[in-house]
């Protein structure tokens, strides 16, 4: 999963908690989510990405998450896109 990098963490902890009913399917079973990426689709690439999100405080200690860069981490973990 992808997502807006500023929610990461809230994400994490949820994944690390478990969804609970939020993440029930409809055949009953619980959704499984391997691993969430960073993810703002607004930059196709790292250069796109202007100074003031790279050091704004709600993308502190992230790094490539723009398309291209989320893109080949999740080739690099999966093999493919």
């Amino acid at each position: 999963v992808g997502t807006w990098p500023p929610v990461l963490t809230l994400f994490e902890r949820g994944l690390k908690k478990g969804f609970g009913e939020d993440g029930m399917l409809l055949d009953g079973t619980q959704m499984k989510i391997d691993k969430i990426y960073p993810l703002d689709a607004m930059f196709s690439n790292p250069s796109e990405v202007p100074e003031e999100i790279k050091t704004n405080k709600r993308y502190a200690g992230i790094e490539g998450y723009d398309i291209a860069s989320c893109a080949a981490k999740v080739k690099a973990d999966y093999g493919k896109v």
